[in-house]
């Protein structure tokens, strides 16, 4: 019996041992966070997602019996962030004295104070928290790399606190790009709508379909970022045209930053030698010398320049681009991160005349003379030149010289008369080679009329305008030729109704009926 009651003892000895162990030894709860709609870095393959902890959270160790939440719960601030809440540091006003509503508790040096981050200061705090994070040498708790277009990001297996997330180089902020989120034991698993976005460019042409010799006025557009805790911040636009454009120089470009215009050398400055085939490269600082933004976050920055459109447009598509480089990481100023190129791909098209033999198209026949005509410009066309093309205008092409393009205009002519025409020295004048072909060059969208001026010896003169259509593409190169049949028929011309020849016979006819008439009245008065 002696020995039993030795045996019961001892276990339940080892039972309290056991439960003592149990309570004593028992894993830290943890929690989780979760990113919906994560944004990633467009221009990368991953993102890294970081998550800094600002606030450690205490317990006592109490649970309650029907819920085995903690009963009693306080947060001390995280060792790496008691530079950001002390004396006279940017988070020294968000720990206050005095509980003034539901404010959390928190034990500063063994005294019990209070969170002051609400709804209304949140953002403020999570901005200030982002900078000093940047600035001092604070280390994020834990980070994941997250794959381009993830749906979401969670980071598991957190101990309770206080989290601020963020995604590196995510510096434009469309509202709180930086995240807050507090993760307890009664509400471990926390959630963020995360509002971070990345710098972007845009790039536009005032027209599309173009002519040789035309200036095409390009804008390049992007916002002013939130460069919060940033010593180094700059963007830099690279352009480069095709082999169809040429650049016209620094000195067309224009800067405006917020609709003010910024002033070349002192708000911004071109590469003295583009890289990369670049035709410039211009660098805008957004920092002033005392490190603090110089700009207005989210003012629109405006790029305008211009090129023309030179005779290796012809029949093609140019694939103009440009891209934009950018400062992505707050602690390392070398670092960067560069746009995908923005295209504008613009097109110039020509007019190809086949001149045949109608009765036998297979023969093509050589020294038919043309000029064309506008009859109405295409929707396509932009508003580069509209006062220069318009209808009954003729086209003059004026050949390149040195380092100038060639260029087409557009004329009014004096005379509409064929052989006029051919004289005319004001506009351009084709002639069909030995395969019955001439061309246009140069030529935007619309609908244009071929005028044959001067027919093949042995030929008659079409004497109606043969009417011809382009309406090109920036996808499809084969549109940018359009070809057009003119068909002369041989031997002489019989005088039409109402035309001279028919005149001739009518006088020729009353001179023969008045002198008839004046032989009858001879011999009248010879017989009287």
């Amino acid at each position: 019996m002696k020995q039993f009651k030795t045996l019961v003892a001892l276990v339940l000895a080892l039972m309290l041992t056991l439960s003592v162990a149990s309570v004593a030894f028992a894993a830290d709860p943890t929690g989780s966070i979760e990113i919906t709609n994560p944004k990633t870095d467009p221009n990368a393959a991953n993102t890294t997602y970081e998550a800094y902890k600002i606030f450690d959270m205490t317990t006592d160790g109490n649970t309650d019996s029907t819920t085995g939440n903690y009963t009693a719960v306080a947060y001390t601030i995280n060792s790496a962030w008691t530079g950001f809440f002390a004396t006279g540091a940017a988070g020294a006003g968000y720990i206050v004295d005095n509980n003034t509503g539901s404010l959390n508790a928190i034990v500063v040096d063994g005294a019990t104070k209070y969170i002051n981050i609400t709804e209304s200061n949140v953002a403020e705090f999570a901005k200030k928290a982002f900078e000093y994070a940047q600035t001092t040498p604070v280390a994020a708790a834990t980070s994941i790399s997250v794959e381009k277009d993830a749906t979401t990001v969670k980071f598991e297996n957190l101990s309770l606190g206080y989290y601020m997330v963020y995604p590196k180089g995510a510096s434009v902020q469309t509202g709180d790009y930086t995240s807050i989120v507090s993760i307890t034991n009664t509400a471990p698993n926390g959630k963020i709508n995360q509002k971070a976005e990345y710098p972007k460019m845009t790039k536009v042409a005032d027209d599309i379909s173009t002519e040789v010799g035309q200036k095409v006025t390009y804008t390049l557009g992007s916002n002013i970022p939130d460069t919060t805790g940033y010593t180094k911040y700059e963007f830099t636009f690279k352009d480069k045209t095709s082999a169809g454009l040429t650049y016209d120089g620094n000195n067309t470009v224009t800067v405006k930053i917020g609709g003010t215009t910024l002033t070349a050398g002192t708000d911004y400055t071109f590469a003295a030698s583009p890289s990369d085939g670049n035709d410039f490269e211009l660098t805008i600082n957004l920092l002033k010398d005392d490190k603090t933004a110089k700009y207005t976050y989210n003012a629109a920055i405006e790029i305008t320049y211009t090129a023309t459109v030179n005779d290796d447009a012809v029949s093609k598509i140019d694939n103009n681009h440009a891209t934009l480089t950018y400062n992505n990481d707050p602690k390392d100023g070398t670092k960067t991160d560069t746009t995908p190129p923005v295209e504008v791909k613009t097109y110039s098209s020509k007019v190809v005349i086949e001149k045949v033999d109608g009765a036998n198209t297979a023969t093509k026949l050589a020294n038919a003379k043309f000029v064309l005509r506008v009859k109405t410009v295409g929707s396509a066309t932009g508003e580069s030149h509209e006062d220069d093309i318009a209808a009954r205008k003729y086209y003059k092409y004026t050949a390149g010289e040195g380092e100038n393009p060639g260029s087409v205009s557009w004329v009014t002519v004096s005379s509409e008369d064929a052989a006029a025409l051919a004289a005319d020295t004001s506009i351009t004048v084709v002639t069909t080679n030995i395969s019955g072909e001439a061309k246009f060059d140069g030529l935007e969208d619309g609908t244009y009329e071929l005028i044959e001026v001067e027919a093949p010896a042995g030929y008659n003169l079409v004497t109606t305008p043969t009417e011809v259509t382009i309406a090109g593409s920036n996808s499809d190169d084969t549109k940018l030729t359009v070809k057009s049949t003119v068909e002369n028929n041989a031997g002489s011309l019989l005088p039409s109704t109402g035309g001279i020849g028919t005149t001739i016979f009518y006088i020729a006819g009353l001179v023969l009926v008045l002198g008839a008439a004046a032989i009858v009245i001879a011999r009248r008065k010879a017989e009287q």
